[in-house]
């Protein structure tokens, strides 16, 4: 009896440990250090007021991570300066994964070659996961006499100063977007700066403007309503919101690939080991087929943190560059 023990016992104990650790916390810490993560609340960071895309994107992320981490996650929103002041604040954070960051193109690849900003986006950050990518589309007026893109540079031609566009501010991805196409096509169609929100919609609508580039997302509705009409994506594939949508490749414009994109960060010196779990994590959340609905603004995912990385570096370089030609600035 005792020797049928001696032999089942350590296998048991094997089978124990080993059923035991799936699933487990990560470790994380120095010799007699050890801590688990997570073992207390995370808050993520919405960059933007509530209501903004962004912060709606956070707290649909936040109930399902915290069901796969074991832990509250909350959603904080600091506002200020298109964004920037949230990585300023979060370039001092604790480096141990309690604080995450949502943001994208505007704070990381543009902001910081029109304004003084006391961050560096490529060395202050980590980041962990592109939460996705989406393109925007040229929206217009109803009365204004066009169909296609083709039709609106013709028409911008013949009727030189009667067009005018919306944006959300001075170097943000909606002016860029339009400063990219007026240099791609000869036009000089100026933009009227609105804080956002239902109000720039409302005038664009009544006419007070008559274009402006949107997320798919924002004028999705209003374009199936019949309320704006739709010319054409800036990305290398269709919307999946507006599918019906040429891009602008297809238009017969090419280079006008504007893409919007957001991901998760976390401060410079996170642990990889904390990284790696909340990639992990993040990932599945996105990629689940119940989920697929609810992050349908999300065009792609990007796997790692890495690819993330390489992202953040490559439209920082190509929009410094693009800025700087054209001579954009904040007055």
């Amino acid at each position: 009896m005792n020797l049928l023990l001696n032999q089942w016992v350590p296998r048991l104990l094997i089978v124990f440990m080993a059923l035991s650790s799936v699933g487990a916390p990560v470790q994380t810490g120095t010799a007699g250090t050890t801590s688990v993560y997570p073992n207390h609340p995370i808050v993520l960071v919405a960059p933007f007021p509530p209501g903004h895309t962004t912060d709606i994107e956070n707290r649909k992320i936040a109930p399902l991570l915290a069901k796969a981490l074991g832990q509250p996650v909350t959603v904080e929103n600091w506002p200020g300066e298109g964004g920037t002041v949230a990585l300023e604040k979060m370039a001092h954070v604790a480096p141990d994964g309690y604080t995450v960051i949502m943001h994208g193109i505007n704070g990381l690849a543009i902001a910081p070659h029109v304004m003084k900003v006391r961050y560096d986006p490529i060395a202050d950050f980590t980041p962990i996961v592109l939460e996705g990518s989406t393109p925007l589309i040229l929206v217009a007026n109803p009365e204004l006499p066009v169909n296609s893109v083709q039709d609106l540079i013709a028409y911008g031609k013949s009727n030189p100063g009667k067009l005018n566009a919306g944006s959300f501010g001075v170097a943000t991805n909606v002016h860029l977007a339009l400063a990219l196409f007026n240099r791609l096509t000869g036009l000089e169609i100026p933009h009227t700066v609105y804080p956002g929100g239902m109000q720039t919609m409302a005038d664009l609508m009544a006419g007070k403007f008559q274009l402006m580039f949107d997320f798919p997302l924002a004028v999705e509705p209003y374009v199936k309503s019949g309320r704006l009409k739709a010319l054409a994506v800036t990305s290398n594939r269709r919307s999946v919101r507006l599918p019906n949508v040429p891009t602008f490749a297809e238009a017969g414009i090419a280079g006008m690939d504007v893409i919007g994109w957001q991901g998760l960060l976390a401060p410079a010196g996170t642990p990889p080991e904390i990284v790696a779990k909340l990639n992990t994590e993040i990932l599945k959340i996105f990629k689940a087929p119940e989920n697929r609905e609810l992050f349908k603004v999300s065009q792609e995912v990007a796997g790692t943190p890495e690819e993330f990385a390489a992202l953040i570096k490559a439209e920082y370089a190509r929009w410094g560059k693009f800025i700087k030609e054209a001579g954009i600035r904040l007055e």
